[in-house]
């Protein structure tokens, strides 16, 4: 599964550097190329929702997410992706003789930007590679999962380079777990309606506010 998401990675990653080698055009703003991308760094609320193993078995916890975004064209970034957030099981005779979990999902983004009086509005589409490191007394395994989203994000700036945001994360992951077929729909996959807030780093002059 997780060769699945090298190559997405590896196009990321090649989309920066070649963002770096660009020449400076000063003929249209909304080209700018010091408009490089940013960074939003924040708290990441977990929810989940429907009739699933985590839904009906854990309390979840808060964690973090960290995306950077990289204008590839006007308007167009794509980005590597990061979060992570804790659970405790409250259900052992549904999920099995473990205490807690974290998730943790890999991935990358994919979306649009634009700018609207001091804000900064993005519509995003993600994929990553979604991990359960479950641990119990002696008993400590992973589930895995490949994770689709779809997140809309505003952010205020507060200067050239500094912002706030808020962004709610519609969810699912496709869980790769064997189990007898009457217990498929149970946890063959999980909803989530995530919510985050925090700092946006820009990066580049571009970001000045108007």
């Amino acid at each position: 599964m997780f060769s699945n998401i090298k190559p997405i990675l590896l196009f990321f990653f090649i989309s920066i550097a070649g963002l770096a080698q660009e020449t400076p055009s000063p003929e249209n703003e909304e080209d700018d190329p010091h408009k490089v991308g940013n960074i939003i760094i924040g708290a990441y609320l977990p929810i989940s929702f429907g009739d699933n193993f985590l839904n009906n078995g854990m309390d979840l916890s808060a964690g973090a997410k960290v995306v950077f975004k990289v204008n590839t064209y006007p308007g167009i970034y794509v980005g590597p992706y990061f979060s992570f957030f804790n659970g405790e099981v409250t259900d052992q005779a549904l999920l099995g003789n473990y205490e807690n979990t974290t998730n943790f999902v890999i991935g990358g983004v994919a979306g649009y930007d634009f700018y609207v009086n001091n804000f900064d509005i993005s519509l995003g589409l993600g994929v990553g590679y979604s991990v359960y490191a479950n641990r119990g007394l002696g008993d400590n395994f992973n589930d895995t999962a490949t994770a689709l989203w779809f997140s809309p994000e505003v952010s205020y700036r507060l200067n050239t380079y500094l912002g706030i945001f808020a962004a709610p994360e519609i969810r699912h992951d496709f869980m790769n777990i064997d189990v007898p077929s009457e217990l498929e729909d149970t946890f063959g996959g999980v909803n989530y309606f995530n919510l985050s807030f925090g700092l946006r780093i820009n990066l580049g002059t571009g970001y000045k506010i108007k």
